[in-house]
């Protein structure tokens, strides 16, 4: 399709910018959206907004604006505009936009192979590397100030992780360095390290066959971690070789007499150590045992590849990394041997553990892996403060395990995360079922299993497919740094824009709103009418940042003048305004963190919302 650059410049005039995007008929709508929100928006004169991608899908279309200072962009900052199926504006997505934005010089004064060195430095890249990337960004500090910086992403073999540093563009200093990989639980020290095994190691894609755990051992016995189940340093017996699978591999790769796990969608790769090989072989048969390392490999291969085909094969929808020609890389023995897995954000990759139960012979710590990545692809990047992305990657892996009906829903494991590579003296693994609500305590870890837990009731009133869907779909209408609260309320639209597709009806709008609400989540106003054709009539009004920190912002249509005001839960108003549709602005800072209700009479708006 032919590209188009093009930038909307508020306040101001369109011009021209660096960044591409498909065309889109709902372009310019967009912008006219934008512009006239963008006193309400906060969006400082001397930035600009430059379309920088535009999805269709069965919701609608999704187009996507990066904030812009002159050339750079800003970092993690855009609008999303969707517009459903009938062409009309049905979610927008602006928490991610910076609003604290001073205007600064966009010239650098440092070079980018500098900035690389302190990165390597900083960062103590070791061996092989394996990822570097090096851009030019617009950043804002902890501390609220405005710099012009290079973000450097580093991965190498010997030091694990995606390693991401700051450095200040003109004094090339070192704001920051950390791993952003995503980890998939809160142990970073290994109980249980194993030794390391020495493996001796014109082109198509054929099929082939393995054994696999199907999702685990314990699931598919109904067994607990005791007696022949427990991990035993990767031995087998008997009973853990009864518990294999046997499945077919729909895709290996098999160039000069060669198989190689790699196809459409997943491929194996040495990417962090230890060194174990990427088990070639002269036979499509890969028939290990648990205790041969070949064994990790396949199982994670064909966890992988089934995953990523049904959601771009049978459920239709283009979810793919950006890296490596949209094929996912897995290293099977990872992360320096330890007892924990992660998602590589830079290099869009997955690296395993194997302390305890190695984390590949566990099809929870696969997909949740893999959750991970399809956050990040989905939404443009994944920030895990609100543990939004940790409860997606344990969804996903739960709507699996969850499919396959080994446990009673009266039995713990029912719910159990990470079935036998927790819930056991390595770690405790999680839950679904928690009956904590938005926005928690503890930490990430604790706070994402309120929106693992939603959906997985979701799941039980529409089904796996529905659910899946509307998962995905809503995702698509996120950004990086969408909260838990803004995700309900895109995952919950996306089922509406999909209502008479897939068998999407007003009954699961419902069960979506009521499990959402159940925990903790506040949603937009709606009715869904049944008929022959079933329709949606929804609020003309928004209410929005939710939580908010200090101002909470009204949209009304029209200009006439409206009494606005807030009660807490104990039903005494704490404050009372006039609110207008361009004076709309309502300063909540002094309110105590807790739970509120808006109201406008005139209007009959009633809207909770969460006063951070």
């Amino acid at each position: 399709m032919k590209q188009k650059i093009t930038s909307l410049v508020l306040g101001s005039i369109l011009c021209c910018s660096v960044l591409h995007a498909q065309e889109s008929s709902f372009e310019a709508p967009a912008k006219s959206w934008i512009k006239e929100n963008s006193r309400n928006l906060g969006i400082p004169g001397f930035s600009g907004l430059t379309l920088s991608s535009v999805r269709k899908s069965n919701t609608g279309e999704t187009l996507r604006f990066q904030q812009m200072i002159k050339d750079v962009p800003v970092f993690q900052s855009e609008i999303v505009v969707h517009f459903n199926k009938s062409g009309k504006i049905s979610y927008t997505g602006t928490e991610s936009l910076k609003k604290n934005l001073k205007e600064t010089d966009t010239v650098p004064s440092v070079s980018a192979s500098e900035a690389l060195k302190k990165a390597h430095r900083a960062s103590r890249s070791k061996g092989e590397i394996t990822y570097e990337e090096n851009k030019l960004f617009i950043y804002i500090t902890d501390s609220g100030e405005t710099k012009l910086v290079y973000r450097v992403l580093i991965s190498s073999f010997d030091n694990p992780g995606s390693w991401e540093t700051i450095v200040d563009a003109k004094t090339g200093d070192v704001i920051s360095m950390k791993d952003i990989s995503v980890k998939h639980h809160d142990k970073n020290d290994s109980l249980h390290k194993k030794k390391d095994k020495k493996v001796t190691s014109k082109k198509a894609l054929v099929t082939g066959s393995a054994y696999i755990f199907q999702p685990d051992p314990l699931s598919k016995t109904g067994s607990a971690y005791a007696g022949d189940f427990v991990d035993n340093n990767d031995a087998t017996n008997a009973s853990l070789d009864a518990a294999r699978t046997l499945v077919t591999i729909p895709e290996i790769d098999f160039t000069g007499g060669i198989y190689t796990l790699k196809g459409t969608y997943a491929e194996i790769k040495e990417i962090e150590a230890p060194a174990k090989g990427i088990f070639t072989q002269s036979t499509n048969q890969f028939l290990f045992n648990r205790s041969d390392d070949g064994f990790e490999a396949v199982n994670a291969y064909w966890h992988l590849d089934n995953s990523l085909r049904y959601i771009n094969v049978t459920l239709g929808i283009v979810c793919k990394p950006s890296q490596n020609n949209g094929v996912l890389r897995f290293d099977p023995h990872g992360f320096s041997g330890q007892d924990n897995s992660h998602y590589l954000t830079g290099s869009e990759s997955l690296g395993f553990g194997e302390g305890g139960v190695d984390d590949a012979e566990d099809a929870d710590v696969i997909l949740h892996e893999l959750g991970h990545g399809i956050h990040h692809w989905l939404a443009g990047g994944i920030s895990n403060a609100d543990g939004l992305s940790e409860g997606c990657g344990d969804y996903w892996a739960q709507s699996y395990s969850r499919s396959l009906n080994q446990w009673p829903s009266s039995a713990p494991e029912y719910n159990w995360m990470f079935s036998w590579d927790g819930h056991n003296a390595f770690w405790d693994g999680r839950i679904t079922n928690t009956t904590m609500t938005y926005p928690g305590s503890g930490s990430y870890y604790d706070k994402s299993q309120i929106w693992s837990a939603a959906l997985m009731r979701i799941y039980n009133r529409i089904g796996k497919e529905k659910t899946d869907r509307a998962f995905l779909e809503g995702l698509d209408l996120t950004t990086s740094t969408t909260n838990q609260q803004n995700a309900a309320i895109a995952v919950r639209q996306a089922g509406i824009d999909m209502l008479g597709q897939f068998g999407f009806n007003c009954n699961d709008i419902t069960a979506m709103t009521e499990e959402f609400t159940a925990a903790g989540y506040v949603l937009p106003e709606y009715s869904c009418t049944l008929g022959t054709k079933e329709t949606v009539k929804e609020n003309p009004v928004s209410v929005y940042p939710n939580p908010v920190s200090d101002v909470l912002i009204v949209l009304l249509k029209g200009n006439k003048e409206e009494k606005a005001e807030i009660y807490n839960m104990e039903g005494r108003k704490v404050m009372e305004t006039t609110i207008k549709n361009n004076s709309n602005r309502i300063d909540v800072s002094n309110l105590p963190s807790g739970n509120y209700i808006l109201t406008v009479k005139e209007i009959n708006l009633s809207a909770k919302f969460i006063k951070k």
